[in-house]
Formats: structure tokens, sequence, C-alpha cells
């Protein structure tokens, strides 16, 4: 229901929006052009007459009823009306307000015909041949309507004066929609539209008067723009990671109803856009920051924030090119402008100073279903620690460092674990994954939301400075070390065929070889 409201909201205001306040007169053709407030105030008014024909009809008295060819026909309740009908006053730019009466065919005709050119509205007319009819000079009319269209949340208007004789209006239909379907893995999964589309009419000063020269209908979304998106959040994240080659904006509308683990990988791909074309990504978040999506969802603000909620895992090197971005960065509107402050505070309420995030929680995988990170170090309590793992522990022997030592075979997981002799403390020092999109179950990822399965390009763009080495396993090996060769912990991805097969997170201070 929540996307039926807004828009019977919008209704409701075109139905009463005059008689909150005073509605414009229809300039006669010889006065200059209307004022844009005119142009809007004229569109609502003529929006109203549109929908009489395309949505709805006319206020009925089901009291009084006639009968012609086996349907129904109630008589037309529509005293003072507060809309124009044909004729102005002197000042075309005064709001002028008139107490119209719809009570004959010939009246709504003149009505229609102050708002529309003749050949729009013979089209209206046409759309329902028996849905206004008089009888015994009453007007007459069918019960029902279409309906609301369930995809739109609400729609913006906005006019520009082309010139002397001519303004557009257009008109921008934002979409939102959140349903849930049942997906390959038997299990019910969302699958979300959102976007926009517009349409520009054309309002124009003909031999008539000024009108409307092309419309369409209040609810006019196309499903079809290229800027509306329909997301499967199973198929485009954890069967295909199609979400990784959406434009910017299917990215942003993703990221509208995606939540959890299904949010985190798609934020900070964002992000990263964002370090490579800021003033793009800028524009995006610009349109998002604009939408009627803030008004149904709070968490829209993080989203628009969030390349500067980013610099919490950006370590070094990343954290230095989103500052000098953040710096420079010009905007080219006050929207722009409004957005890059919020990425500004965001990015100051995570860097607290400028110090750097911890950069432990790069040496992690994220544990499918629970929204953490399983974390390379000191673990609280023994194995599992918490989580919501099962396995074989088997001992190895005795570490270098740490004790005993014991590993687990998870499944999807595989992981080494020390145990100290001197308070038992459980030190976990690698975590290996080899489970990518082809196998069924939950997948493990890197804290950027990189799985086994993407390939060579998509790894070279998430972890830049990554480092290939030999591999005697494996075709090649990249490796990634943000804290450099003394630090002693590295990330290893193990590629065959250009396709990553196996991640390994690893801490080598207890002197075990990368192999």
């Amino acid at each position: 229901m929540k996307r039926v409201f807004p828009l019977l909201l919008i209704f409701a205001t075109l139905l009463t929006g005059c008689a909150q306040r005073d509605c414009p007169a229809l300039p006669p053709p010889e006065q200059e052009p209307p004022l844009e407030e005119d142009v809007l105030d004229l569109y609502a008014a003529a929006a109203q007459v549109y929908d009489w024909f395309d949505l709805t009809t006319l206020p009925l008295d089901r009291a009084d009823t006639r009968t012609e060819d086996d349907l129904v026909y109630y008589r037309v309740d529509c005293q003072d009306l507060p809309l124009l009908a044909a004729g102005a006053p002197e000042d075309n730019h005064t709001p002028h307000t008139a107490a119209v009466t719809v009570s004959s065919m010939a009246e709504l005709r003149a009505l229609t015909e102050a708002y529309f050119s003749p050949e729009l509205a013979e089209s209206l007319f046409a759309l329902s041949p028996d849905h206004y009819r008089d009888f015994d000079g009453v007007l007459y009319a069918l019960d029902g309507g279409r309906g609301q269209n369930l995809y739109l949340l609400d729609k913006t208007v906005t006019a520009e004066q082309t010139d002397e004789d001519h303004w557009t209006v257009t008109l921008t239909f934002w979409a939102d929609f959140e349903g849930r379907e049942l997906q390959a893995d038997g299990y019910l999964h969302t699958v979300a539209t959102a976007g926009y589309s517009q349409a520009v009419l054309d309002y124009e000063k003909t031999e008539d008067g000024w009108r409307f020269t092309s419309f369409c209908p209040s609810d006019g979304l196309d499903l079809d723009a290229e800027t509306v998106s329909t997301i499967n959040y199973y198929q485009d994240f954890e069967v295909t990671g199609a979400y990784q080659d959406y434009s910017d904006w299917q990215l942003v509308c993703y990221l509208i109803h995606a939540d959890g683990a299904y949010a985190e990988a798609p934020s900070d791909l964002l992000a990263r856009r964002f370090l490579e074309r800021p003033e793009e990504i800028l524009k995006v978040l610009a349109l998002l920051d604009s939408a009627p999506y803030k008004n149904v969802y709070s968490h829209i603000d993080g989203i628009v924030a969030g390349p500067g909620y980013a610099a919490n895992w950006f370590y070094r090197e990343d954290k230095a090119a989103l500052q000098e971005i953040l710096s420079a960065l010009r905007p080219a509107s006050p929207a722009e402008q409004a957005v890059l402050e919020k990425i500004r505070a965001a990015y100051g309420s995570v860097t607290s100073g400028g110090e750097e995030a911890p950069i432990e929680t790069e040496f992690s995988l994220i544990v499918p279903g629970e929204k953490r990170l399983l974390t390379l170090g000191a673990q609280e309590g023994t194995f599992p620690w918490g989580y919501a793992l099962e396995g074989t522990v088997t001992s190895t022997g005795s570490g270098d460092t740490y004790g005993t030592v014991y590993e687990v075979d998870c499944g999807e997981l595989q992981l080494a674990y020390s145990v100290s002799p001197d308070n038992g403390t459980e030190y976990l020092f690698r975590l290996s994954t080899s489970a990518s999109y082809d196998q069924s179950g939950g997948y493990f990822c890197t804290p950027r939301g990189f799985y086994c399965g993407y390939d060579l390009a998509h790894l070279r763009e998430v972890y830049s400075r990554a480092v290939e080495l030999p591999s005697d396993r494996y075709d090649t090996c990249y490796v990634y070390e943000p804290g450099g060769d003394a630090f002693c912990k590295h990330i290893a991805f193990f590629l065959k065929d250009g396709v990553v097969t196996s991640i390994e997170v690893e801490d080598l201070i207890d002197g075990r070889l990368l192999s």
C-alpha cells in the first residue's frame, strides 16, 4: 500500500489544490506569455481535467441514475468547481479563481477546450466515447476508473519558457515498488523497481489562446525507460554479480532497496567509482538527493554520503586520494554542492582528526548472513567464537609462536588458529575460501565485496595495488599487503584462466610461507 498512498495524495492535491490557493487565469492570445508559476498552476488544473477522462471520473450523484444499452450512468455532481473555464482577467498574471459548474456535455467540452488544443481535447473524448453523455441536457457518466499506477511513488514538475509563444513542462515520474519472488534456491528474495522517466509537454500560444498541445496521464511512468531499473537482488548479486556492470544510476537505484550483505559490496563499488570519476558520481548522487525517495526511506542520506563513510575502510593511498578529491572538487550546481557537503561531513565523522581506520579490518572475510567480519587476530572464547561455523577441528602440532595449531574445514571456509599455552587465547591466523557463485549456500567475501569467481579485471579494479607473484598451484597469484612486507599480513588471490578461484587471508607471523 505504501506505493499507492503517495499517488493518492498527489491526486487529492490536484482535486483540492485550487481551493487551497487561487488558480491563475488562462491568458488570452494577445497578451504576454504567462509566468512560470502560472504555467505550473495551469498544468495542475489541466492534469485534473485530463484525469477525468484517462484515470477516474467527475464526482457523481449515485442516487440519480439512467440506464442506456445496459450501462448504468450516474448524474455528474459538480457544483462550484474551483477551476478556470475560458476567459481571463485583464492582468494575465493576477491569480484568478472561477467557480465552475459542469452540468452538461457542452460545459465539459468548453472546460476541456480551455486547457487543451482542439485536437487534444477531441482525443480525450475519444478515449471512451461512452464515458460521458447527456440525458435531457444533463451530464451523466459511467462509474469507475482504470486504477492507480502501483509503481509510481511521486512526480515532480518544472516549467521552462523556450520563446515568447512556447513553454515546456517537464514531468519526472519516480518509480518505487518492492516485492518478493521465489528464486532458484527455493527462497523468496527481493525484486524492486526504482528510477525515473520523464515526459515533456508543450504549452503554446495558439489562435484560440494559450493551450497544451501535448499531454500525458498524471501517472505516466514509463517502466521501459533506460533510467528505470527492475532489480532481482538474488540474481544480480548472488548468482551473476551483474551489479558490477551497472551504470552509475542503476547502482544508486540498487542501493535504495538493498540491505545487509546485499548492500556492502555495491556500496564499496560506488565509493570506488567516486574515487575514479568524482564529478560524474556527484551528479548522480545529487539526482538521488533531490528525488522524493528521501521522503519515504530514512537511509537515502546514507547512500548519498556513502563515499565519505567509505573512508572507514579505505587505507593509506585510497584515503589520501579521497581527501584530495573532497578538497579539490568543484560542484556544478547547488544540488551537487549540498551532496559534497554531506560526503565531507561523513568523511569527517569516520576519520576523527585524520587518524587511520584500523588496518586489521582488511584482513577479514564477511560471514554470509551474519553481516559482520571474521578477522585475523585474537578471538573471544573458543571456536567458533560466536559465529555460525561448523567443522571438524584437527590439531596439526605446535606453532612457532602461538602454541598448538588447529585447522578447521567448514566446507566453504577453511581456517587455522593457534592456542596460547599461557592463557588459552585462540589466535586466528589464516582464512581461505574457494566457494564461487556456481556453488550453493553462502559465500565468503572480503570487506571490499570481492568473491571467488570474479575475473582479473575486477580484481585490479578493487585491489589496484595488489602485486602479481608466481604460484606453483595456480596460473598466477596476486597479493595485497596494505601494511607492507614487514606487517606479515596479506590477502592472496589465486587465479586460473583469468578467474579468481581461491582467496587466502593470512598472518605469516607464525613462520608459515605462502605456497
